[in-house]
Order: structure tokens, then C-alpha cells, then sequence
């Protein structure tokens, strides 16, 4: 009995030792990352999107450039971590490339098409098929209707607005 006893003692001592030990330089991560995020790019300058170049194939044709949007940009966080960034990072490539810069290499036509129907893109589109040759798997479709498309596309430009 005393040694079951023991036994129970040592193992409620090391349950107890690994809970409390960590690392003590660990920064807290923020509760409000969209909403930090967001108030840190509010004294930044937004980049206007890529104007001149392929527009893409698809149902966007021309796109209205308007001032930034941060509302539109907070939804845009919301959907991009919920539908983009399982495939697509800024710092490094995943299974597609990186988002880094992409609001100064392609217009917002093509963005917005590719995200909108990316199979018709893979299909008819040059660069988007030149781009697919560089990745195993083809990104599939999302289900956007087309302002989550904007909303993920204003996000973008203020993501590559922090990031120049």
C-alpha cells in the first residue's frame, strides 16, 4: 500500500514538474491579432494594386480601384485564414506559392478570377498554368461569392502593404 502510494506521489510530482515548466521567453501571443494587425497598418501607405497585365479568364473583367478599405480588410482576415492560408503563407511557399508581393506581380482581375474559379483559370490561362507546372497539387475551388473574393484581395493589399 505504501508503495502504491509512493508510485501515485512521484507521478502527480512529474505530472506537476512538466505542467509548470516551459519556456520563460515566450511572448504571449495577442488576443486580437486581426485588430493589432490592423491598427499597425494604419499609419502604413497601402499599395494600389498592379494595374497594367493579364486580367485572367473568368467573371471579373474590370475592377473599380477605391481607397483602402480596413472593414473589408478585417473580413478579408477572417476569410483568408479560413479558406487561403492552409495553402498559402507571405513569409514562405506551402502547397501554393507565396502571397508576398502578389498585389504588385498581378492585377486584381486575375487574383479575384483565380479565386473565384481557379479550374477555368488552370485551364485557359497562360500564366496560371505556367504558374501550376511549379506545384503538385492544382488549387481547387473555394466556393467565394465574389465580394469574399474583395475582401481577401483588400486584405492582400494590406498585408503586402506592411510587408514591402
Amino acid at each position: 500500500m505504501k508503495n502504491r502510494f509512493n508510485i501515485i506521489l512521484t507521478c502527480f510530482g512529474f505530472i506537476v514538474f512538466i505542467a509548470c515548466a516551459g519556456d520563460g521567453n515566450k511572448k504571449e501571443a495577442p488576443e486580437n491579432n486581426a485588430a493589432e494587425h490592423m491598427s499597425t497598418t494604419s499609419t502604413v501607405e497601402m499599395l494600389d494594386y498592379k494595374i497594367d497585365g493579364p486580367k485572367g479568364v473568368g467573371a471579373i473583367k474590370s475592377f473599380a480601384h477605391k481607397p483602402f478599405d480596413a472593414q473589408l480588410a478585417t473580413k478579408g482576415v477572417e476569410l483568408f485564414v479560413s479558406k487561403c492560408a492552409m495553402c498559402h503563407g507571405f513569409d514562405r511557399t506551402l502547397v501554393g506559392p507565396s502571397l508576398n508581393g502578389i498585389v504588385t506581380r498581378r492585377t486584381p482581375e486575375w487574383i479575384m478570377n483565380m479565386m473565384l474559379d481557379p479550374a477555368t483559370m488552370l485551364e485557359k490561362d497562360p500564366d496560371a498554368k505556367a504558374l501550376s507546372k511549379e506545384f503538385a497539387s492544382p488549387m481547387t475551388s473555394l466556393g467565394l461569392k465574389e465580394e469574399e473574393a474583395r475582401a481577401i484581395l483588400e486584405y492582400l493589399r494590406e498585408r503586402n502593404s506592411t510587408t514591402k
